[in-house]
């Protein structure tokens, strides 16, 4: 056997191990994150502290839990907490579950919110933020018009549900998920405004 073919042996064997291993990390890494999820869900707020306590009590209002294993599960698909289905929204309703106290979102601004959305005649959530950990920023310009003249005078740290009727919503053209001409409800939790 020569000196070549011994070297080329060896490079084919590291690189085996180097595949074995990397394989057998990503996998350990995977599977702790799936058996160990983050115990706060919710980013810092810019505007306002809050405590570990108080951020817990709200990660248990906003989601549900497996009472199985007691670990946060996700909304998408559940019914929204706290909503009685509605078959028909003929204008914007808004209703604030709790005033916030920081700045003011103005029309035309940019806005970092938590939000879970309806469907309003199943009550049924097709995606909420608080299901991936992340809250979303945007110019409100970019946002259903439902948003754009429901959030305005919501303040930081507010807590605010929007009734949406399909005209201020997707109307005909409606993303994956959310039924044509659906008017929708909307909880946010407005987090900073820009």
């Amino acid at each position: 056997m020569s000196v070549g073919s011994v070297v080329k042996r060896s490079g084919w064997i590291f690189l085996a191990l180097l595949f074995l291993v990397t394989g057998l990390g990503a996998g350990i890494y995977g599977f702790w994150q799936y058996t160990h999820p983050p115990e706060e869900n919710l980013p810092e707020q810019s505007s306002q502290q809050t405590t570990n306590n108080d951020r817990k009590t709200q990660d248990a209002n906003n989601t549900k839990t497996d009472t199985a294993t007691n670990k946060p599960g996700k909304l998408e698909g559940a019914m929204l907490d706290g909503f009685t289905p509605i078959d028909n929204i003929s204008e914007l309703k808004i209703e604030d579950k709790k005033v916030g106290t920081g700045a003011e979102a103005k029309a035309g601004g940019t806005v970092t919110a938590h939000y879970t959305g309806a469907v309003a005649s199943t009550g049924k959530i097709f995606q909420s933020s608080l299901d991936t950990g992340q809250p979303f920023t945007s110019p409100l310009s970019n946002l259903i018009k439902g948003w754009q003249q429901g959030i305005p005078g919501m303040k930081e740290g507010g807590e605010r549900r929007l009734l949406i009727p399909a005209e201020l919503a997707y109307g005909s053209n409606p993303p994956a998920g959310i039924p044509a001409n659906a008017d929708l409800v909307f909880d946010i939790v407005l987090i900073s405004v820009k």
